[in-house]
């Protein structure tokens, strides 16, 4: 039981050091890593969407012809 609390107290302090090294050396500002965060996440979102709408294109094409639906 000794390590286990051992072990746990050693996760949550690394926790809290690599949290604390994270927030000192991050080079934008809370804001600015926030908005620069939202933008990724829309791009990759965007480029997602696109990606699917290609593939399902891509994949109705190939059953029309294996199925010989005319359009």
């Amino acid at each position: 039981m000794r390590r286990l609390l051992a072990f746990f107290g050693g996760v949550l302090g690394g926790g809290a050091i690599g949290t604390a090294l994270v927030l000192l050396f991050t080079p934008a500002s809370g804001d600015s890593m926030r908005r620069g965060l939202s933008q990724w996440k829309m791009r990759v979102i965007t480029a997602g969407e696109v990606a699917a709408q290609k593939k399902r294109q891509e994949l109705e094409s190939e059953l029309a012809v294996l199925t010989d639906v005319k359009e």
